[in-house]
């Protein structure tokens, strides 16, 4: 009987693409602040980034994910180093890559998929949900704290660092970047088929 490939669930912001980059370098560019991708400790932007709210009235998610929301999905921010290549790896290892993201609307969607071409960024499968748990998967790599401590979610959960999650407990198996997330996983699972 043949065995199932394993699924490793990849998210996209934090992990593939460096939104918080983009949306750092824009603020500063529009208030003269001096704000790093070190300075954003919280998840949610609408507790950050203050002057968006006092200059424009609307919420700092609305101002990036709906008025900027081309340059911060699709044609300013970046993929993260080696991550096409991670993907690669992991593929031809024999596992499935899902990327499973929540995108703030459907135009953020198409920004996503759009992203994911320009770039060459390798997938088996892609799913658009908040409901990451519902999503079949052996590992999740996310960067999200709320999705790495849903209990729900029964994927092994990998971290990928952040300021903005290292809060969150030493329970998680933390990497610095995808490529780290993916050796991770065929070390683990290369050691288990030897020890069987």
């Amino acid at each position: 009987m043949r065995q199932r490939k394993k699924i490793v669930k990849i998210d996209v912001d934090g992990v593939i693409r460096d939104i918080v980059t983009t949306m750092c370098n824009c603020y500063n560019g529009l208030f003269g602040t001096d704000i790093t991708p070190e300075d954003v400790v919280l998840y949610n932007v609408n507790n950050l980034f203050p002057k968006i709210r006092e200059k424009y009235g609307i919420e700092p998610s609305e101002f990036f994910f709906d008025r900027l929301s081309h340059a911060v999905f699709e044609s300013v921010s970046k993929p993260f180093e080696g991550v096409s290549e991670a993907i690669g790896m992991l593929m031809e290892h024999g596992y499935k890559a899902v990327i499973v993201t929540w995108q703030f609307s459907k135009a953020n969607k198409i920004h996503t998929l759009n992203f994911l071409e320009r770039y060459n960024i390798p997938y088996d499968d892609i799913c658009f949900t908040k409901d990451k748990w519902m999503i079949e998967g052996d590992y999740l790599i996310d960067d999200n704290p709320e999705f790495i401590t849903d209990k729900r979610d029964k994927s092994e959960k990998i971290l990928v660092d952040a300021a903005y999650n290292r809060k969150l407990s030493k329970n998680y198996t933390r990497v610095k970047s995808l490529k780290e997330a993916v050796e991770y996983i065929i070390s683990k699972e290369n050691k288990i088929k030897k020890a069987a």
